[in-house]
């Protein structure tokens, strides 16, 4: 495959709006832009049309090769759900493996390379919900595979640091175990001994040990998250953001989500990789706020989608983005 090249760095400093004002001292000027929603405004009208890369290519992101060692800036994943969810036949689909720790040992090829392609202070950020196992499905045992858990211990045991995870309220397209006339209950309707539903996913930080960075200014300028919006994202519960529909992948998460995470943990022009792109919800996400994108799929239907979505979300913004697909 070929290695994507050094995305080009366009000047920034023609893009800050004249909405920003004059700025003396970073300071107190970024929180000035911050509270002042006619400049925040402006910032988010001129990030989809900054100069950006993206490519997307059909493999295993058990190996990713054609990406250099700390050429990676963000991570946005979600794991394949571990026999949860109904994926496609296909060769190295890791979602049907069926022991659990031969799965656990799959995705750990993948932390690796993620590990090795970020930035010394890079991030992965990984959306998962944990595997909730029927009594229909388990020898009548109800029981919940921690699979956050498991992650956050691997990826622990690879290098990572753990930070704390966010919480997602995750209100739609939650799958409920009725038994008997219960309907939307998980046991006896009204009765004790019930079992909670699972309504939440994990939103896993997991850190690589290195410095800080310290962009230039214009940088951080078409990087500022409004304050209110600040507030409410670094927070470890979130509620509100409803999942995604299942149409088009088993395990989708919305656009919203991707966009939050990678204005919270990147920068306006970096690299953001998805080692399980599916349908490119990340790539979107990454073109619509002003960063370079790398996406990883190895389901032949799922990079066809992804592909055929970009492109049409991409001209829908008339944005700056440009887009390499490598495969079939």
């Amino acid at each position: 495959m070929n290695k994507p090249a050094e995305p080009w760095v366009p000047d920034l400093t023609s893009f800050i709006p004249k909405e920003v004002g004059d700025i003396t001292d970073p300071q107190t000027d970024l929180p000035r832009i911050a509270k002042d929603p006619h400049a925040t405004a402006a910032i988010e009208t001129v990030l989809s049309q900054i100069p950006t890369r993206h490519d997307l290519y059909r493999g295993d992101a058990r190996e990713l090769p054609f990406l250099p060692d700390a050429s990676v800036h963000l991570v946005v994943t979600s794991p394949p759900y571990w026999t949860l969810k109904e994926y496609r036949d296909g060769e190295g689909q890791m979602g049907h493996i069926a022991d659990y720790e031969e799965f656990l040992g799959e995705l750990d090829r993948v932390w690796r390379e993620c590990f090795r392609v970020l930035v010394p202070g890079g991030r992965l950020v990984c959306v998962v919900g944990d595997v909730c196992l029927s009594r229909r499905k388990n020898q009548g045992e109800h029981t919940v595979v921690p699979l956050h858990a498991s992650i956050q211990e691997h990826c622990r045991a690879i290098g990572f640091s753990n930070l704390a995870p966010i919480i997602w309220h995750k209100i739609a397209n939650a799958t409920y175990e009725a038994e008997g006339s219960g309907g939307g209950f998980l046991g006896k309707p009204y009765e004790p001994n019930a079992v909670i539903k699972n309504d939440i996913e994990f939103i896993l930080m997991e850190r690589k040990p290195g410095g800080y960075r310290s962009p230039q200014l214009a940088t951080r300028i078409l990087s500022v998250i409004p304050a209110d919006r600040h507030k409410l994202w670094f927070q470890q519960i979130w509620t509100g953001v409803t999942g995604a529909s299942t149409r088009h992948h088993p395990a989708p998460y919305p656009v919203e989500l991707a966009e939050r995470l990678i204005r919270m943990f990147s920068f306006v022009g970096d690299t953001v990789l998805d080692p399980f792109m599916g349908t490119g919800t990340t790539t979107v996400a990454a073109a619509r706020c002003g960063r370079n994108s790398i996406g990883v799929e190895i389901d032949v239907h799922y990079f066809q989608q992804a592909s055929h979505r970009v492109e049409r979300d991409t001209k829908r913004l008339f944005s700056g983005a440009r887009l390499l697909f490598h495969g079939p």
